[in-house]
């Protein structure tokens, strides 16, 4: 398989791989290097030139095939969190899919461009009935860009909840300062029922959390002063983000993370999710897209 898709996609600092069930797809250009795969149409890792990694991946990760891999930047979609209907996976059906590799490229700039595509089939219908395109387009350059396309292929509305859950890789989880937040309402969904409040001030993260902040729009940056940089989350047509570490309790939970990991990674995702779910229109479409990068 590797050997096909390299006479297939010729793009210059693109390579393949399997990993254990996984294929795994290596870029290299004049600004980063990274890591996806197919399955989930996934990013795993993206080093900046001299740099390094803004994503995070467990040491135990699982790679073969049955679940999603723990770490890098997951796609949740048509739902985020738990499904309406019991017995249905939590965040959707495509982030434990293989997804069609369509389009590698390089641009002119530099930037190595790559393009998921996913469409439904019997099994993705018979949870949730509708017809799509989905296209997940990633820009490896000085920064990294995700643009996640919804097209809506049938004759009435559809609603939608997405997100990007990206795990990033920091020196030291408690006491990170994330700002951006400011002005926005938070929903603490540790709290049961969940807490909703104004949210006013920038986070300093106390795990555990699992927060989704409505109406924010606004870029968000994470201080991870230990390490000596600052990563930049910019948004657009995503109005929600999402905070969440497990600290040492929940983490206990999961089997493919070491207990002791939730020191190093916090998620923080672009999406819209709860009230601002996105309606698409008969045959229209809808695009988020998030950008990562460091000063």
């Amino acid at each position: 398989m590797p050997e096909q898709l390299a006479k297939q996609f010729t793009a210059e600092g693109v390579t393949f791989s399997m990993k254990d069930h996984l294929m795994m797809i290596n870029v290299e250009n004049e600004f980063a290097s990274a890591t996806l795969t197919t399955h989930g149409a996934s990013v795993l890792s993206y080093v900046p030139k001299g740099g390094k990694d803004l994503l995070w991946i467990s040491p135990t990760a699982i790679y073969n095939g049955e679940k999603p891999v723990r770490g890098g930047i997951p796609v949740c979609w048509p739902w985020f969190g738990a499904a309406k209907q019991a017995g249905l996976p939590a965040h959707g059906f495509v982030r434990n899919q293989v997804w069609h590799l369509d389009h590698v490229a390089n641009l002119e700039t530099g930037v190595t461009e790559i393009v998921f595509t996913f469409e439904p089939s019997e099994a993705t219908l018979a949870i949730w009935p509708h017809q799509f395109h989905l296209e997940l387009r990633i820009e490896v350059g000085q920064k990294l860009a995700v643009s996640l396309t919804t097209v809506n292929k049938n004759d009435y509305d559809i609603e939608i909840t997405e997100a990007l859950h990206t795990y990033f890789n920091i020196k030291e989880s408690a006491g990170l300062l994330i700002s951006g937040v400011e002005g926005s309402t938070e929903h603490d969904t540790l709290q049961k029922p969940i807490q909703v409040s104004a949210r006013n001030k920038a986070i300093t993260l106390a795990p555990a959390m699992d927060s989704v902040f409505t109406d924010q729009t606004n870029d968000l940056v994470i201080n991870d002063d230990k390490a000596s940089r600052k990563i930049i989350i910019e948004k657009q047509q995503a109005s929600s983000a999402i905070v969440w570490n497990p600290g040492p309790e929940i983490i206990k939970g999961f089997a493919d993370v070491p207990e002791q990991s939730w020191v190093d990674f916090v998620c923080v995702e672009a999406g819209n999710v709860f009230e601002n779910a996105i309606t698409i229109p008969a045959g229209e479409k809808h695009c988020m897209r998030m950008m990562l990068s460091t000063r």
